[in-house]
């Protein structure tokens, strides 16, 4: 279902690493639903928290 859903964005999942755009669509599918964000913001932001944890910070 999330590929489906952010399929709009791939051409930005794809510049990810694999771990990072796996998270990153977790993230974004969780912010989507639970937190009501539009797609891009969403993908924004799960983009975000996917690269800070890969880093640990």
């Amino acid at each position: 279902m999330t590929k489906h859903l952010f399929n709009k964005y791939k051409h930005r999942l794809n510049a990810l690493d694999e771990d990072i755009r796996k998270l990153a669509l977790k993230y974004a599918e969780e912010f989507y639903v639970y937190d009501k964000c539009t797609k891009a913001e969403a993908i924004d932001r799960a983009i975000a928290k996917a690269e800070m944890k890969n880093r640990k910070l």
